[in-house]
């Protein structure tokens, strides 16, 4: 394709942004806790009755931690559009690739918030991160690599976790299949813009990483492992803050967290390993593919039907 068509190409991922979007000002926050939605929760997450402060803690976790790493993602995006501009290449010409990554960004703003007003109203805890790691992982991307580089790893770490949360989401449709349960609809709108990110990480994986030099890619996943090493320590660290401030182990006999951490080792070797960055869908393996159907009832994750 052309300068021109890849430009359209990406923009058009976009064209239905300003309808089907999350925007916090949707949810009705003080429906996040009722007796019906906690025992939802314990049966959907957990998998057992009567574990609603497991269910609860262990949500508070991994969205707070996911709030931190939306931020970061737009904090980044940021400031790759601002390098964009000093660049003129067929892939940043015309409009397309500014206004998807625009877009992007403000979207991961709204999902940070969010979640960030979720977690609070669910549990009724105001919990605050001394360590969130934030610096270190801004820095990461202060150096003068190519803004496409900068782009490639973003999107290649993002695509891990946006690929998890898209399995929840159809698991709790599965569970609920008429979206009564507060969480249900909160992962319903959040999957409406994570469809379009989904969208724009496979451009960047067919179109820009191919279109960068070997030694961009081989600095590319530098800088995926470290983006990776930092995520990590904020799971550690965020895990034993809650497990703290809940006085229990939201980890043991849960079947949500055990599968979560199953499937994002599992899909990180499978998108990140190798030189060029992959499709999920198109390289699962049978037995992830299992785990993946067991949990949401369907060996698919970004493909419908």
């Amino acid at each position: 394709m052309n300068s021109e068509q890849l430009s359209a190409q990406i923009f058009d991922v976009n064209k239905y942004s300003h309808i089907n979007y999350l925007h916090p000002n949707r949810m009705e926050w003080e429906k996040a806790r009722s007796d019906k939605e906690l025992d939802f929760l314990s049966k959907s997450l957990v998998g057992q009755d009567g574990q609603q402060d497991k269910a609860v803690a262990y949500l508070h976790k991994e969205l707070a931690q996911l709030a931190e790493i939306e931020m970061h993602v737009a904090s980044v995006m940021s400031r790759v559009l601002c390098e964009l501009q000093q660049e003129n290449t067929h892939l940043i010409s015309n409009t397309g690739l500014f206004h998807s990554v625009s877009c992007f960004a403000s979207e991961e703003v709204q999902h940070s918030n969010s979640f960030y007003q979720y977690v609070r109203h669910l549990s009724g805890k105001d919990i605050k991160l001394k360590q969130n790691y934030a610096k270190d992982r801004l820095a990461l991307y202060e150096g003068n690599e190519n803004p496409l580089v900068k782009l490639a790893v973003l999107c290649s770490t993002a695509y891990v976790g946006e690929s998890i949360i898209t399995v929840f989401e159809r698991r709790m449709k599965v569970l609920d299949p008429m979206h009564k349960m507060f969480l249900t609809q909160l992962l319903h709108f959040h999957g409406l813009d994570e469809a379009r990110h989904i969208e724009f990480d496979h451009f960047v994986f067919e179109h820009i990483i191919p279109s960068l030099t070997s030694s961009e890619r081989k600095r590319m996943h530098e800088m995926i492992n470290c983006q990776e090493e930092l995520n990590t320590q904020l799971a550690l660290t965020t895990q034993e803050v809650i497990k703290s401030e809940f006085d229990l182990d939201y980890t043991e006999n849960n079947l949500a967290a055990k599968t979560q951490l199953d499937m994002t080792l599992r899909f990180r070797e499978i998108i990140q390993s190798g030189e060029f960055i992959k499709n999920i869908d198109e390289h699962i393996d049978d037995d992830t593919a299992d785990i993946v159907n067991g949990f949401s009832h369907s060996k698919k994750i970004h493909i419908f039907g």
